[in-house]
């Protein structure tokens, strides 16, 4: 998975303030699931790495 899942916005808004604060900027795409329901996809632009860092970090925030 190479983006951040938000399955609510209340979890957009998380991720999008997080990202915001690292100075990132976020590439959102809204789909729908197989059960009908809006998700939105969050992609970056960085290293490995630095992803797993804050999806680590968007984990605990969304916990």
């Amino acid at each position: 998975m190479d983006y951040f899942l938000a399955v609510n916005d209340k979890q957009l808004g998380i991720c999008l303030r997080m990202l915001y604060a690292e100075k990132i900027r976020g590439f959102v795409e809204t789909v729908m699931n197989e059960k009908g329901k809006i998700e939105f996809h969050i992609s970056i632009a960085a290293s490995p790495d630095m992803f797993e860092e804050l999806r680590e970090r968007y984990q605990i925030l969304i916990s």
